[in-house]
């Protein structure tokens, strides 16, 4: 059984579905389905747009009615088609649920559903002081410690930065595990498990963690704390079945980071293969990260080399400064986590001084280089969003 303490992530995606299981049965067999044609997931709204849906069923004469939600308040009911709703989303855009609930004559309903996204950039740092997290290691895999401010050059698109400081990564970190309970991993929860448990054995006072566990569904099964016995058990409680919802549970884990504050974050996913039940896609992810200060680590356990696991996993990793690994039996797991957990703790901590003046919330590409070295392996975030300096607002905090 799943611990009966467990949250549900994205708690309004799923209270949406379950309760319409049962009808959707039922309708299936009257070929009755909705679907939202717009917004669609990932997609950015904002200002006064049309909620528009289609509905297909035999006689339109036995749609009852097509009812419209914003974050589950009804804002229209519709008797007649064109299916649609108009709504002012707001001057900003931000994140709603967005759904669309049709109603047959015989009582049965069917509905749809999209999250959209916000641009208003809550995750970018201050582009006048910009804080890296850089790794270094040499033509053997090596970590390269001792180094100092002179060694290193810092540029953005191109222009060298002037560096301030240059420092051995001390701050506290909040580090969200991610791990997949597919019933792919049937046969090797227990190693995986045990080795997560020993990645925590790992954080030291004053780091903090979450855990979320995902299948076809998405579930916080430890929320943020610095109780690291805890989430071992929560990680423990874990078992495999069903599908994999790899992108949903990144958006969450993305979400719950951003729940508290914290000087620094990181993500350690694990997954055994390609995602095959999320509702939003890999390029909304990607932009998600582009858009925060989360370093994410990946494991891919038997991941096929042309996957499109393998790919998603070095994409998200390659822009976030993290980096992936890829194993093919579970026993190699503990090692993984052992290579990630050093890391961590010799981690150079770069700050400079950003001469951009032009903040269109483009994406300002970063370069980190050792002149002089040669070999040497440099792992960073490739970029960050120039957004006006103080135009930060609140974290976002997952749906309850």
């Amino acid at each position: 059984m799943r611990l009966h303490r467990r949250a549900l992530i994205l708690a309004a995606v799923v209270a949406l579905l379950a309760p319409v299981a049962t009808a959707q049965d039922l309708s299936a067999r009257k070929g009755f389905k909705v679907e939202l044609l717009s917004p669609r997931s990932g997609e950015v709204v904002s200002g006064t747009q049309w909620i528009r849906a289609q509905v297909t069923i035999d006689d339109e004469r036995e749609i009852e009615a097509v009812r419209f939600y914003v974050n589950d308040r009804l804002i229209f009911t519709d008797r007649e088609p064109p299916w649609q709703a108009e709504y002012d989303f707001g001057a900003a855009s931000a994140q709603h649920v967005v759904r669309v609930v049709a109603h047959h004559r015989d009582g049965p309903t069917v509905s749809d559903f999209a999250i959209t996204r916000t641009l208003d950039l809550k995750y970018v740092v201050n582009v006048q002081r910009v804080v890296l997290d850089v790794s270094v290691r040499d033509r053997h895999r090596r970590l390269v410690t001792g180094l100092d401010a002179d060694a290193f050059v810092v540029e953005e698109d191109g222009r060298p930065q002037r560096i301030i400081q240059v420092s051995l990564e001390q701050r506290p970190i909040l580090v969200g595990i991610v791990m997949d309970s597919s019933g792919s991993m049937r046969g090797r929860m227990d190693a995986a498990q045990k080795a997560a448990c020993g990645f925590l054995e790992t954080l030291e006072k004053g780091d903090r963690t979450f855990v979320i566990d995902f299948d076809e569904r998405v579930f916080l099964v430890e929320e943020v704390g610095e109780d690291f016995d805890a989430a071992c058990k929560s990680i423990g409680g874990t078992f495999p079945v069903g599908g994999t919802a790899l992108y949903d549970a990144l958006h969450a884990a993305f979400r719950v980071s951003y729940q508290v504050a914290a000087e620094r974050r990181a993500l350690v996913i694990l997954t055994d293969g390609d995602d095959t039940e999320s509702r939003l896609d890999l390029d909304a992810i990607v932009e998600e990260a582009e858009l925060s200060d989360v370093t994410i680590y990946a494991i891919g356990l038997g991941v096929a080399p042309m996957s499109t696991a393998r790919s998603a996993l070095k994409r998200l990793t390659r822009m976030t400064g993290g980096r992936a690994f890829f194993v093919r039996k579970a026993e190699e797991l503990a090692g993984v986590y052992s290579l990630i957990a050093e890391e961590l703790r010799s981690l150079y901590q770069v700050v400079y001084a950003s001469d951009n003046e032009t903040f269109d919330g483009r994406l300002i590409e970063i370069r980190v280089r050792v002149p002089g070295s040669r070999g040497y392996d440099i792992r960073h975030r490739q970029g960050y969003r120039a957004v006006e300096p103080g135009a930060e607002r609140d974290r976002a905090t997952p749906s309850r």
